[in-house]
């Protein structure tokens, strides 16, 4: 099985420990009607998603993902990939089952402060990755 097979229903990899990246996936997953499957970079089934994707030594938490069926793109690259996916919903009726179980790992500062959003933000639009699918 090809891994653009595997990928016929996009994914979104996120940060699950970051309140608002965990925002940020639950409105791609609703603003898609249940299209864009979610997964925390942290949760066992992303690790298994990411060995297939990734270099053995690449660190791919530094960035959220969107993989499809032809590659994973990463933060800045993978925000045009996400719109098309969202737009290609509105056509089709899905229903939204993903759940989002957030934690704050940061005990000095709170996740979801406004600094911290736009320095997120910021880190993306600075930010690219891509692996494409042969």
């Amino acid at each position: 099985m090809s891994l653009s097979s595997l990928f016929e229903r996009p994914l979104l990899i996120y940060d699950d420990k970051c309140l608002s990246c965990a925002k940020f996936a639950r409105w791609a997953s609703i603003l898609s009607r249940g299209r864009i499957k979610t997964a925390g970079h942290y949760t066992e089934s992303a690790e298994k998603i990411k060995k297939l994707i990734f270099p053995t030594n690449y660190d791919s938490t530094t960035m959220f993902w969107i993989v499809n069926k032809n590659g994973a793109y990463g933060a800045r690259s993978a925000l045009l990939p996400l719109l098309k996916e969202i737009i290609k919903s509105l056509s089709k009726k899905m229903q939204n089952s993903d759940s989002y179980k957030v934690t704050c790992d940061y005990k000095e500062m709170s996740c979801y402060t406004k600094t911290n959003t736009i320095r997120r933000i910021l880190y993306l639009l600075k930010t690219s990755g891509e692996f494409t699918f042969k």
